[in-house]
C-alpha cells in the first residue's frame, strides 16, 4: 500500500493543468482562433505557425480552472488567488516548452521526435511542456505554498 503524499497529489494536479491547457488550447484555436501568435511574437509564429492568440487565451482558462480546483483539493492559503495564478504560470510555461521543443525539431529537420505514438509527433511531444513547468511547480510544492502557510495563519 503506497502512501499518497503532498507532492504525488500536487504533480497529478499540475499534469491535469497543463494537459487540459494543452485541449482547452487546441479546441479554443479551433473555434475562435483568428489572431495568429505570430502576429504577437514573430519567434513563436515562426516556431508554430497554427498557434492562436484565442487558443493560448483558451489554454490559460483551463489551466486556471482547473489549478483552482487543485488548489482548494489541496487546501492551499488563499486558493481562490493561488491557483489561478499557478494555472496561468502552467499555461505559459507550458506553451514556452512546447515551442522551445518545436523550435529544436525544425532546427533539426525533424516533423516528429518519434513514431512511438501515432499522429502524436512522438514521446516528446507528450512531455515537451514540462521542460519549464516542472522546475517552476517544484519551486511552488517546496517554497511558495509552504511559505503562504506560515503567513496565512
Amino acid at each position: 500500500h503506497l502512501p499518497i503524499t503532498t507532492g504525488s497529489v500536487f504533480i497529478f494536479w499540475t499534469w491535469l493543468c497543463i494537459a487540459f491547457s494543452d485541449v482547452g488550447a487546441y479546441f479554443a484555436g479551433r473555434r475562435f482562433g483568428r489572431t495568429k501568435l505570430g502576429a504577437v511574437s514573430p519567434a513563436a509564429g515562426a516556431t508554430s505557425p497554427n498557434k492562436t492568440v484565442e487558443g493560448l487565451v483558451g489554454g490559460c482558462v483551463f489551466s486556471m480552472f482547473l489549478a483552482s480546483v487543485g488548489a482548494w483539493v489541496q487546501k492551499w492559503p488563499v486558493w481562490w488567488l493561488t491557483g489561478p495564478v499557478h494555472g496561468f504560470f502552467l499555461a505559459i510555461l507550458g506553451l514556452i516548452g512546447d515551442l522551445t521543443a518545436s523550435m529544436l525539431k525544425r532546427d533539426a529537420g525533424l516533423k516528429d521526435f518519434g513514431d512511438l505514438i501515432p499522429e502524436h509527433g512522438g514521446i516528446m511531444d507528450r512531455v515537451d511542456s514540462f521542460i519549464f513547468t516542472a522546475p517552476y511547480s517544484w519551486m511552488v510544492c517546496k517554497y511558495f505554498i509552504p511559505f503562504l502557510k506560515t503567513v496565512t495563519r
